[in-house]
């Protein structure tokens, strides 16, 4: 383990993301090669703190807990920890932190709620949970094409929790809870609902024990054959639908509420205000606007303009197609 990506693994995913629990690496690691897990600490402010030039570690970090305003917690990068220093470290009460040292710190694995990986062996010492139980995590690095992806897909499931723990505060039934997961299978709800009572340091109820609570998800239709259709009628049509779904986006829709991937993919853009913004077709306004061709500046020929009907005939959108002047 010598890069940064080989940290990007489902068990670090879940015990520092899901569980939020803290680590002890052993041996070496290069400090850059462990910022690989920075992408499992969001939700906190990423802090390095070399051990060797603070004279009391301990009390270092008891006073910065204790001066601690901000409503992001902390989590501590603390590298060449000696064993003593780790020993007191491990003893600390509400402290979130990355923990390296070059000694062999087996003996310290007794008892602590620390999570300890031996690097040398690929070895987790006191942590033992089947691959069946890490689905959720081994789905989300799968499908994601590189970190950018899906740092953004952990970063909704963080938004989707402080939805959740607002949702709470609010009305502690947990009806709109179908509501607010429906993205998701249900079978990795429970995941996401522990993460939230981690992170938030809060309890929510068995959702399966519930009765009166119906797991019910939302089905986002495939709008993937209209999307086609458009984009590969006409060349110059399609290009001017491209540019007018990105300016849309742009104006009416909260970034917040889009992956990374329907930010910048033009497919699963449409897919996305098909679903929750278009759901009874193309507005009148945009088709409106697409057919002007103002970002191009094309101008329509008959052959055009008959590929355009036929597109809308296609989709089952009445519309008086007027070219322009």
């Amino acid at each position: 383990m010598d890069t940064a990506i080989d940290f990007i693994r489902p068990e670090f995913f879940n015990i520092l993301f899901f569980q939020q629990k803290n680590l002890v690496i052993f041996p070496y690691v290069d400090l850059k090669h462990l910022h690989g897990l920075d992408i499992f600490t969001i939700g906190h402010n990423t802090i390095d703190l070399e051990s060797t030039a603070l004279h009391n570690v301990r009390e270092f970090l008891e006073g910065e807990a204790g001066n601690s305003y901000s409503q992001t917690p902390n989590l501590y990068f603390i590298y060449n920890v000696d064993k003593d220093n780790l020993s007191e470290i491990i003893g600390l009460e509400n402290m979130r932190c990355i923990i390296n040292t070059n000694e062999n710190v087996r003996d310290l694995v007794n008892g602590s709620t620390y999570i300890f990986f031996n690097k040398k062996h690929n070895q987790f010492l006191n942590y033992n949970i089947p691959d069946s139980e890490l689905a959720f995590e081994q789905y989300l690095i799968s499908s994601s094409e590189n970190e950018i992806i899906l740092q953004d897909k952990i970063q909704q499931i963080k938004s989707m929790a402080t939805k959740i723990f607002t949702e709470l505060n609010k009305d502690s039934s947990l009806k709109r809870l179908p509501e607010i997961l429906h993205e998701y299978d249900k079978k990795y709800w429970n995941a996401i609902l522990r993460f939230t009572e981690n992170y938030f340091r809060i309890n929510i109820p068995d959702i399966s024990q519930l009765s009166s609570f119906q797991l019910s998800k939302k089905k986002l239709k495939a709008f993937s054959s209209e999307y086609e259709l458009i984009v590969t009628t006409n060349k110059q049509i399609g290009k001017e639908f491209i540019q007018l779904l990105h300016e849309y986006r742009s104006k009416r829709v909260n970034p917040s509420n889009l992956e990374l991937e329907e930010l910048f993919n033009p497919q699963k853009l449409y897919n996305y205000l098909r679903n929750h913004h278009w759901s009874e077709g193309i507005p009148y306004e945009f088709i409106d606007d697409w057919s002007k061709m103002e970002f191009s500046q094309y101008n329509l020929n008959e052959a055009d303009q008959t590929d355009f009907e036929q597109i809308l005939k296609e989709l089952g959108i009445q519309y008086t197609f007027s070219p322009k002047v």
